[in-house]
């Protein structure tokens, strides 16, 4: 099978735990890949995620509906912020997300969102991290 960079690529760890990068960037292409995880993921589906800004900035609070109806926890966290507000950006997304769960935090830090992830994933749970790719 031909390997695609950037699209669903596991991530080697010594937790044996099941963490996915996706470039998913769009609100098409981040639907597409939850509904994909949610159909074989066996525990929760953890997204930690974020969008970069500077960027089109209609797109957010639809990318945080959709993560809010097809995972199970959503951590939003900062990415390539650009010359945006961190917060004004996660704002953006939040205001979809909250119409649909109130499973989801906002932790600023994109190294300490994962963190977060890691930290509450159990074995079966799948950690997706849209928006990245190798």
């Amino acid at each position: 099978m031909q390997k695609f960079f950037g699209r669903l690529e596991p991530v080697p760890n010594k937790l044996d735990l099941n963490i996915l990068l996706d470039y998913a960037h769009t609100p098409s292409s981040l639907k597409n890949v939850l509904e994909t995880v949610t159909a074989y993921a066996k525990g929760r589906v953890i997204c930690a995620w974020g969008v970069g800004g500077d960027r089109d900035t209609a797109k957010r609070p639809i990318m945080g509906e959709i993560s809010g109806k097809f995972a199970d926890y959503t951590i939003l966290m900062s990415d390539q912020v650009r010359g945006e507000d961190p917060e004004k950006i996660l704002r953006e997304i939040e205001a979809g997300l909250k119409n649909i769960t109130k499973n989801y935090e906002i932790v600023i830090d994109r190294k300490e969102g994962i963190e977060k992830a890691i930290r509450m994933a159990k074995k079966e749970d799948t950690i997706l991290i849209p928006g990245f790719r190798t």
